[in-house]
Protein backbone atom coordinates (compact mmCIF):
# COMPACT_ATOMS: atom_id res chain seq x y z
CA UNK A 1 0.00 0.00 0.00
CA UNK A 2 1.58 3.29 -0.53
CA UNK A 3 1.52 5.88 1.21
CA UNK A 4 0.62 9.66 0.33
CA UNK A 5 2.56 12.35 0.91
CA UNK A 6 0.14 13.89 2.91
CA UNK A 7 0.17 10.95 5.57
CA UNK A 8 3.89 11.40 5.59
CA UNK A 9 3.67 14.94 6.63
CA UNK A 10 0.74 14.43 8.75
CA UNK A 11 2.36 11.69 11.34
CA UNK A 12 6.12 13.14 10.83
CA UNK A 13 4.09 16.54 12.74
CA UNK A 14 2.57 13.96 15.19
CA UNK A 15 5.78 12.46 15.75
CA UNK A 16 7.70 15.70 16.28
CA UNK A 17 5.05 16.80 18.64
CA UNK A 18 5.70 13.59 20.70
CA UNK A 19 9.50 13.81 20.47
CA UNK A 20 9.54 17.54 21.77
CA UNK A 21 7.10 16.46 25.12
CA UNK A 22 9.67 13.59 25.85
CA UNK A 23 12.52 16.26 24.99
CA UNK A 24 11.18 18.40 27.58
CA UNK A 25 10.80 15.97 30.29
CA UNK A 26 14.58 14.87 29.51
CA UNK A 27 15.69 18.86 29.51
CA UNK A 28 13.48 19.41 32.88
CA UNK A 29 16.36 18.30 35.29
CA UNK A 30 18.97 19.68 33.38
CA UNK A 31 17.52 22.98 32.91
CA UNK A 32 18.11 23.21 36.66
CA UNK A 33 21.59 23.55 36.39
CA UNK A 34 21.96 24.84 33.29
CA UNK A 35 21.08 28.45 31.84
CA UNK A 36 18.69 28.73 28.77
CA UNK A 37 21.15 30.30 26.53
CA UNK A 38 23.97 27.78 27.33
CA UNK A 39 21.23 24.81 26.41
CA UNK A 40 20.29 26.68 23.25
CA UNK A 41 23.81 26.60 22.31
CA UNK A 42 25.20 23.46 22.75
CA UNK A 43 22.01 21.59 21.60
CA UNK A 44 22.29 23.42 18.47
CA UNK A 45 25.91 22.16 18.44
CA UNK A 46 25.68 18.95 19.28
CA UNK A 47 22.43 18.50 16.83
CA UNK A 48 24.45 19.85 14.08
CA UNK A 49 27.11 17.45 14.86
CA UNK A 50 24.53 13.86 14.68
CA UNK A 51 23.07 15.56 11.62
CA UNK A 52 26.17 16.34 10.18
CA UNK A 53 27.88 12.39 10.67
CA UNK A 54 24.31 11.16 9.62
CA UNK A 55 24.02 13.08 6.36
CA UNK A 56 27.80 12.01 5.90
CA UNK A 57 26.69 8.28 6.07
CA UNK A 58 23.40 8.23 4.53
CA UNK A 59 24.79 10.36 1.66
CA UNK A 60 22.14 12.99 2.67
CA UNK A 61 24.31 16.02 1.22
CA UNK A 62 23.37 16.90 -2.11
CA UNK A 63 23.49 20.32 -4.21
CA UNK A 64 21.21 22.76 -3.16
CA UNK A 65 20.29 25.73 -5.00
CA UNK A 66 21.68 29.55 -3.52
CA UNK A 67 18.00 30.33 -2.88
CA UNK A 68 17.71 27.13 -0.74
CA UNK A 69 20.66 27.96 1.28
CA UNK A 70 19.45 31.87 1.97
CA UNK A 71 15.82 30.47 2.97
CA UNK A 72 17.38 27.84 5.68
CA UNK A 73 19.98 29.80 6.84
CA UNK A 74 17.91 33.03 7.37
CA UNK A 75 15.11 30.56 9.14
CA UNK A 76 17.74 29.11 11.16
CA UNK A 77 18.63 32.70 12.45
CA UNK A 78 15.56 34.33 12.73
CA UNK A 79 14.04 31.05 14.28
CA UNK A 80 16.31 29.67 16.36
CA UNK A 81 19.23 32.30 17.08
CA UNK A 82 17.10 35.40 17.17
CA UNK A 83 13.91 33.81 18.39
CA UNK A 84 15.34 31.98 21.00
CA UNK A 85 17.30 34.81 22.60
CA UNK A 86 14.30 36.91 22.96
CA UNK A 87 11.42 34.42 23.94
CA UNK A 88 13.95 33.56 26.58
CA UNK A 89 14.56 37.35 27.74
CA UNK A 90 10.80 37.84 27.98
CA UNK A 91 10.30 34.78 30.13
CA UNK A 92 11.78 36.99 32.94
CA UNK A 93 9.33 39.49 32.24
CA UNK A 94 6.10 38.22 31.78
CA UNK A 95 3.43 36.00 33.67
CA UNK A 96 2.96 32.12 32.94
CA UNK A 97 -0.89 33.46 31.38
CA UNK A 98 0.87 35.96 29.02
CA UNK A 99 3.47 33.08 27.90
CA UNK A 100 0.39 30.91 26.97
CA UNK A 101 -1.16 33.36 24.74
CA UNK A 102 1.83 33.99 23.26
CA UNK A 103 2.45 30.75 21.94
CA UNK A 104 -1.48 30.54 20.92
CA UNK A 105 -1.19 33.70 18.83
CA UNK A 106 1.94 32.33 17.76
CA UNK A 107 -0.10 29.46 16.05
CA UNK A 108 -2.50 31.60 14.55
CA UNK A 109 0.33 34.32 13.26
CA UNK A 110 2.37 31.27 11.57
CA UNK A 111 -1.22 29.40 9.60
CA UNK A 112 -2.28 33.30 8.90
CA UNK A 113 1.19 33.63 7.00
CA UNK A 114 0.76 30.60 5.35
CA UNK A 115 -2.20 31.56 3.34
CA UNK A 116 -0.46 34.96 3.34
CA UNK A 117 3.07 34.55 1.78
CA UNK A 118 2.28 30.94 0.37
CA UNK A 119 -0.84 30.97 -0.96
CA UNK A 120 -2.17 27.86 1.16
CA UNK A 121 -5.95 27.07 1.22
CA UNK A 122 -7.95 25.21 4.14
CA UNK A 123 -11.64 23.93 4.33
CA UNK A 124 -13.64 25.48 6.67
CA UNK A 125 -13.46 22.09 8.40
CA UNK A 126 -9.98 22.59 8.86
CA UNK A 127 -10.19 25.67 9.99
CA UNK A 128 -12.28 24.34 12.54
CA UNK A 129 -10.07 21.70 13.49
CA UNK A 130 -7.12 24.01 13.96
CA UNK A 131 -9.52 26.27 16.13
CA UNK A 132 -10.21 23.14 18.46
CA UNK A 133 -6.28 22.62 18.75
CA UNK A 134 -5.44 26.15 19.70
CA UNK A 135 -8.36 25.92 22.31
CA UNK A 136 -7.61 22.62 24.18
CA UNK A 137 -3.92 23.80 23.99
CA UNK A 138 -4.65 26.97 25.83
CA UNK A 139 -6.73 25.04 28.09
CA UNK A 140 -4.45 22.52 29.07
CA UNK A 141 -1.40 25.04 29.01
CA UNK A 142 -3.80 27.56 31.51
CA UNK A 143 -3.66 24.16 33.89
CA UNK A 144 -2.07 25.39 37.16
CA UNK A 145 -1.45 29.06 36.75
CA UNK A 146 -3.13 30.79 39.55
CA UNK A 147 -3.81 34.08 37.72
CA UNK A 148 -0.70 36.14 39.66
CA UNK A 149 2.62 37.39 38.19
CA UNK A 150 3.40 40.96 36.59
CA UNK A 151 3.82 41.41 33.25
CA UNK A 152 6.18 44.33 31.93
CA UNK A 153 5.44 46.05 28.54
CA UNK A 154 9.08 45.39 27.40
CA UNK A 155 8.55 41.22 27.89
CA UNK A 156 5.15 41.18 26.28
CA UNK A 157 6.98 43.20 23.31
CA UNK A 158 10.34 41.23 23.36
CA UNK A 159 7.57 37.84 23.33
CA UNK A 160 5.53 39.50 20.73
CA UNK A 161 8.47 39.64 18.19
CA UNK A 162 9.80 36.29 18.87
CA UNK A 163 6.74 34.67 18.29
CA UNK A 164 6.99 36.74 14.84
CA UNK A 165 10.65 35.70 14.46
CA UNK A 166 9.57 32.14 15.33
CA UNK A 167 6.41 32.36 12.58
CA UNK A 168 8.14 33.57 9.90
CA UNK A 169 11.22 31.15 10.49
CA UNK A 170 8.40 28.47 9.58
CA UNK A 171 7.34 30.20 6.18
CA UNK A 172 11.11 30.59 5.77
CA UNK A 173 11.90 26.60 6.12
CA UNK A 174 9.03 25.47 3.71
CA UNK A 175 10.35 27.93 0.50
CA UNK A 176 14.02 26.38 1.27
CA UNK A 177 12.50 23.27 0.79
CA UNK A 178 12.63 22.37 -2.38
CA UNK A 179 14.88 20.11 -3.75
CA UNK A 180 16.77 19.62 -0.57
CA UNK A 181 16.66 16.58 1.31
CA UNK A 182 14.90 16.97 4.91
CA UNK A 183 17.73 15.85 6.68
CA UNK A 184 20.10 18.61 4.86
CA UNK A 185 17.96 21.00 5.50
CA UNK A 186 17.82 20.57 9.12
CA UNK A 187 21.68 20.35 9.27
CA UNK A 188 21.51 23.79 7.45
CA UNK A 189 18.65 25.74 9.55
CA UNK A 190 20.54 23.94 13.33
CA UNK A 191 23.93 25.12 11.66
CA UNK A 192 23.03 28.65 11.27
CA UNK A 193 21.09 29.05 14.23
CA UNK A 194 23.88 28.29 16.24
CA UNK A 195 26.46 29.94 14.45
CA UNK A 196 24.32 32.97 15.17
CA UNK A 197 24.14 31.62 19.05
CA UNK A 198 27.55 31.61 19.10
CA UNK A 199 28.14 35.00 17.92
CA UNK A 200 25.25 36.26 20.73
CA UNK A 201 27.51 34.83 23.48
CA UNK A 202 30.85 35.97 22.07
CA UNK A 203 29.46 39.41 21.61
CA UNK A 204 28.04 39.55 25.18
CA UNK A 205 31.11 38.31 26.87
CA UNK A 206 29.26 34.59 28.16
CA UNK A 207 30.14 32.09 26.11
CA UNK A 208 32.95 30.71 28.23
CA UNK A 209 30.03 30.59 31.25
CA UNK A 210 27.30 28.55 28.93
CA UNK A 211 30.17 25.86 28.17
CA UNK A 212 31.47 25.64 31.66
CA UNK A 213 29.70 23.11 32.90
CA UNK A 214 29.66 20.95 30.23
CA UNK A 215 33.56 19.83 31.31
CA UNK A 216 31.38 17.09 33.69
CA UNK A 217 31.16 14.22 30.84
CA UNK A 218 28.28 12.74 32.96
CA UNK A 219 26.43 15.64 32.19
CA UNK A 220 27.31 15.88 28.89
CA UNK A 221 26.70 12.72 27.99
CA UNK A 222 22.97 12.88 29.78
CA UNK A 223 22.61 16.52 27.49
CA UNK A 224 23.84 14.44 24.37
CA UNK A 225 21.23 12.01 24.59
CA UNK A 226 18.44 14.17 24.78
CA UNK A 227 19.61 16.52 21.92
CA UNK A 228 19.32 13.58 20.06
CA UNK A 229 15.63 12.80 20.82
CA UNK A 230 14.57 16.13 19.63
CA UNK A 231 17.30 16.55 16.97
CA UNK A 232 15.99 13.53 15.00
CA UNK A 233 12.43 13.72 16.76
CA UNK A 234 12.02 17.00 16.67
CA UNK A 235 13.73 19.43 14.70
CA UNK A 236 14.15 16.60 11.56
CA UNK A 237 10.36 15.19 12.01
CA UNK A 238 9.37 18.80 11.76
CA UNK A 239 10.96 19.27 8.50
CA UNK A 240 9.64 16.38 6.74
CA UNK A 241 6.18 17.76 8.29
CA UNK A 242 6.65 21.07 6.64
CA UNK A 243 7.49 19.14 3.41
CA UNK A 244 5.11 16.81 2.97
CA UNK A 245 2.04 18.68 3.66
CA UNK A 246 0.79 22.88 4.39
CA UNK A 247 2.55 24.90 6.88
CA UNK A 248 -1.07 25.53 8.81
CA UNK A 249 -1.25 21.79 9.26
CA UNK A 250 2.03 21.07 10.39
CA UNK A 251 2.22 23.75 12.51
CA UNK A 252 -1.29 23.05 14.08
CA UNK A 253 -0.31 19.70 14.48
CA UNK A 254 3.29 20.33 15.96
CA UNK A 255 1.55 22.19 18.26
CA UNK A 256 -0.26 19.16 20.03
CA UNK A 257 2.94 19.00 22.65
CA UNK A 258 0.95 19.63 25.87
CA UNK A 259 -1.01 16.69 24.53
CA UNK A 260 1.48 13.75 24.79
CA UNK A 261 2.99 15.95 27.50
CA UNK A 262 0.45 14.57 29.41
CA UNK A 263 1.12 10.74 29.58
CA UNK A 264 4.79 11.35 29.37
CA UNK A 265 5.17 13.23 33.05
CA UNK A 266 2.90 11.21 34.63
CA UNK A 267 4.62 8.34 33.71
CA UNK A 268 8.03 9.65 33.93
CA UNK A 269 8.04 11.94 36.74
CA UNK A 270 4.68 10.87 38.11
CA UNK A 271 3.24 14.48 37.59
CA UNK A 272 -0.58 14.32 38.63
CA UNK A 273 -2.58 15.24 36.03
CA UNK A 274 -5.64 17.24 36.78
CA UNK A 275 -9.26 17.32 34.61
CA UNK A 276 -8.42 20.72 33.38
CA UNK A 277 -5.46 19.19 31.76
CA UNK A 278 -7.23 16.16 30.52
CA UNK A 279 -10.15 18.35 29.24
CA UNK A 280 -8.11 20.63 26.78
CA UNK A 281 -6.33 17.37 25.38
CA UNK A 282 -9.69 15.72 24.68
CA UNK A 283 -10.29 18.99 22.63
CA UNK A 284 -6.82 19.12 21.37
CA UNK A 285 -7.33 15.98 20.31
CA UNK A 286 -10.74 16.37 18.57
CA UNK A 287 -8.73 19.24 16.40
CA UNK A 288 -6.56 16.93 15.64
CA UNK A 289 -8.98 14.25 14.21
CA UNK A 290 -11.12 17.15 12.54
CA UNK A 291 -7.47 18.48 10.83
CA UNK A 292 -6.11 15.50 9.82
CA UNK A 293 -10.00 14.24 8.18
CA UNK A 294 -10.29 17.52 6.39
CA UNK A 295 -6.98 16.84 5.03
CA UNK A 296 -7.60 13.50 4.03
CA UNK A 297 -10.76 14.36 2.26
CA UNK A 298 -9.33 17.67 0.50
Amino acid sequence: MTVSNTTIGILAALGSAASWSLGAVLFKDLGASLSSFAMTLVKGAVSVLLLGVLALVTGGYGEVGREAYLYLILSGILGIALSDTLFFSALKEVSPQVITLLFTFGQVVTVLLAVLLLGETLSLQGWAGIALIITGITIGMLTGFSGKGNSSLRGIVLGLCSILLMSFSVILTKKGLTGVSTLYATFIRMLAGTTGMLLVGAATGRLGAWVTPFRDARLLLKFTLSVAVITFGGFWLAIVAFKYTSVAVANSLISTEPIFVLPVAALLLKEKVTYQAVSGAVVATVGVIVLCTSVSMG
